[in-house]
């Protein structure tokens, strides 16, 4: 039975730490969440997501029927029978920050239909926030970013195929040089955890990836590679 697509694509998320904007060590604000800009704390290098039910909530090889056709600002794209197809409402502005963060972004999805989600990447723009746009107004050096298509952010590559995902990450690896120990997954079907053999760390997201759950994935991936110490539980030396 076809996944009941969600309607909460459009709902914002809650993250698990300040959603207020961090200062950077530069003076100029940040788009990234507080917990992620402690300059004590690595980020990963790689940070790699899934497409179905991950960055959109829906499988577009199943729900989605082209021809696609985006709307004036380009953040959602119609398909033949006029049923609009988005990302969760934390991604654009995630897709943006994470590059300009340092880390690469990249794409491993097993879809049977790489061609319409490539297509609808394409369709689906990115939009330059309202913190940073101000930011930039505040310049009269800077010209005026413009919105750029969502394929665009995917600067690690785009891996869309059939398949084990072990063979997406090895494409990844070769293609950016970057150790598996550097990379970090989110996806939402803990089968592919097999790929964590390899020494890649995933994030097991079950409504969409938000900012919340880049949190939580970051700070896993800190506590694997010992970064941070492991949380532990206020009952664990209960023994009553």
């Amino acid at each position: 039975m076809p996944k009941k697509l969600s309607k909460n694509s459009s709902q914002p998320s809650t993250s698990t730490q300040s959603s207020e904007p961090a200062m950077t060590t530069n003076g100029s604000s940040s788009l990234l969440p507080a917990s992620l800009t402690n300059p004590d704390l690595p980020l990963p290098r790689l940070i790699i997501f899934d497409l179905d039910y991950t960055l959109w909530p829906f499988w577009v090889d199943t729900h989605v029927t082209p021809p696609l056709k985006p709307n004036a600002a380009h953040s959602s794209a119609a398909d033949r029978y006029g049923e609009d197809f988005s990302f969760y409402v934390d991604v654009p502005e995630i897709l943006y920050a994470l590059p300009r963060a340092g880390m690469k972004v990249a794409v491993a999805s097993r879809t049977s239909a790489p061609s319409l989600a490539k297509d609808l990447l394409k369709m689906l723009h990115i939009p330059v926030p309202h913190q940073a746009a101000a930011e930039e107004g505040s310049s009269s050096s800077s010209k005026p970013e413009k919105p750029k298509r969502a394929l665009e952010a995917f600067d690690g590559g785009v891996e869309a195929y059939p398949g084990s995902k072990v063979k997406h990450m090895e494409v990844l690896h070769k293609r950016t040089g970057i150790p598996y120990t550097e990379m970090l997954f989110f996806d939402d079907e803990s089968r592919n955890r097999d790929t964590e053999s390899l020494g890649v760390t995933m994030h097991l997201v079950r409504d969409g990836v938000s900012w919340g759950e880049i949190e939580a994935g970051v700070q896993e991936w800190r506590r694997r590679r010992g970064y941070i110490q492991p949380e532990v539980s206020n009952g664990a030396n209960n023994f009553s």
